[in-house]
């Protein structure tokens, strides 16, 4: 099963008195993403792939998985 990383910016954490930005990384399976993502915005395929698609050229989304030659590129 592929896995694939999403990133959150936002949080904040002090170090040496000076606060500096972190980054959340959760790593999931595809699989469990377009799961969470159906629970949200319902069986519509499209549209769960718009998003995925979207977070993927945004950088908010880490594929850490092989890819297939598909002749798709993002």
């Amino acid at each position: 099963m592929s896995t694939v990383r999403i990133l959150s910016e936002g949080a904040t954490a002090v170090t040496a008195g000076r606060e500096t930005a972190t980054s959340l990384r959760i790593t999931i399976t595809l699989y469990e993403l377009i799961a969470a993502l159906q629970d949200v915005v319902g069986p519509e395929d499209t549209l769960v792939v718009a998003i995925v698609v979207h977070l993927l050229r945004c950088r908010r989304l880490t594929w850490s998985g092989q890819i297939a030659a598909v002749g798709m590129s993002l």
